[in-house]
């Protein structure tokens, strides 16, 4: 189960795989923009981790950023904290009165992340509930991991990280189609600048999550006026091509 002590062992890597071992990724950040340009009152981020979208989500109107872990939240950059109001929480249990947010995002596939389908549908019903009349609720998943078959043990990088060591991640992937999820091993291991190292192994479960099943879920909590891309470029959805599927859903005026 993904728990809050997980996030928080896992943010090192994450935000070192984000920061620097993995280039930027422009198209997300740019459909993001996009997507507040167009919704410019309140906006809510759930699952903001170390504030990757801040810049792409800024706007007159406030931008909150609700995280459930401590160490991903520490992690936020001084400019980057400067753009958004930042908030420990979950997405099951939001701290704010209702109809208050014009626009609310679920990004990174952070739906998937969380255990078990009663929270899920228990964090789309505080999105809906939040989210303002005429407003919207952007959510982003990977109905892909599905379809991914299990994995043996392979080594995915071995990057120099800025302060001299390195930073190797083994990975094993194990489905479980029985239970609809996807289990990543992930196997962190640090070299320090005298050679030395050690391994942390951090296990991750992925919701596999159909297309049909997210959209039935928006509907039967209340949204309304679906959209759906394939893509940041908003391309059409097609169920074996696209890499994602990003869903755009209306709460009615």
């Amino acid at each position: 189960m993904n728990t809050r002590d997980l996030w928080n062992r896992y943010a090192r890597y994450f935000n070192a795989e984000e920061g620097f071992i993995f280039p930027a990724d422009q198209p997300e950040l740019d459909f993001y923009r996009r997507i507040r340009e167009n919704h410019t009152g309140l906006c809510l981020e759930i699952g903001a981790g170390a504030g990757r979208l801040a810049g792409s989500l800024h706007a007159e109107s406030v931008t909150v950023a609700l995280e459930p872990s401590d160490s991903m939240l520490q992690a936020w950059s001084q400019f980057d904290s400067k753009l958004a109001v930042r908030l420990q929480g979950t997405g099951e249990l939001l701290p704010f009165r209702s109809s208050c947010f014009d626009l609310v995002c679920f990004p990174y596939n952070g739906l998937q992340c969380v255990s078990g389908s009663e929270v899920r549908a228990a964090v789309v019903k505080e999105a809906f509930r939040v989210t303002a009349p005429g407003g919207v609720f952007v959510l982003e998943v990977s109905p892909v991991f599905a379809r991914r078959g299990s994995e043996p043990l392979t080594q995915r990088y071995n990057a120099a990280m800025p302060d001299g060591t390195r930073l190797i991640l083994r990975e094993k992937v194990e489905s479980r189609p029985d239970i609809k999820s996807v289990r990543y091993h992930m196997y962190y291991t640090t070299v320090k600048t005298d050679g030395s190292e050690v391994t942390d192994d951090v296990t991750l479960d992925l919701a596999a999550t159909s297309r049909d099943e997210t959209v039935t879920l928006l509907k039967q909590t209340g949204f309304c006026d679906i959209i759906q891309w394939g893509n940041y470029d908003r391309s059409p959805y097609h169920n074996d091509l696209s890499p994602r599927l990003l869903v755009s859903a209306g709460k009615e005026e």
